[in-house]
């Protein structure tokens, strides 16, 4: 079993590593998700496009077309936040097997 005053078992290392690799691609989803071009669909009608949206039919999209946006920037956060805590993790990881100086 491992102890405070030991080296940090490599096992341990590898897992603190895979956690910050596994943090750093959910970052970088999250911020692929935000960079689509789907994100900017909202700011895409111009005002010749008006007319589109102004019916019930058009209205409805326009709600939908929000709530799913709305839904994507919250699936962005959430990858950001599971990033977070998994960097967590791993900082938790190493400074629990950091030999101890007396």
């Amino acid at each position: 079993m491992h102890t405070p005053s030991t080296p940090c078992p490599p096992s341990t290392l590898a897992h603190a590593s895979l956690l910050r690799q596994r943090a750093g691609h959910l970052r970088d989803l999250a911020l692929s998700i935000e960079r689509a071009l789907v994100m900017v669909l909202d700011d895409a009608t111009g005002p010749g496009d008006a007319a589109a949206w102004t019916d019930a039919r058009g209205r409805l999209c326009r709600r939908m077309l929000e709530h799913n946006l709305h839904q994507l920037h919250q699936a962005a956060d959430d990858l950001r936040a599971t990033a977070l805590r998994l960097r967590r993790r791993a900082d938790d990881l190493e400074l629990a097997n950091r030999p101890r100086v007396a």
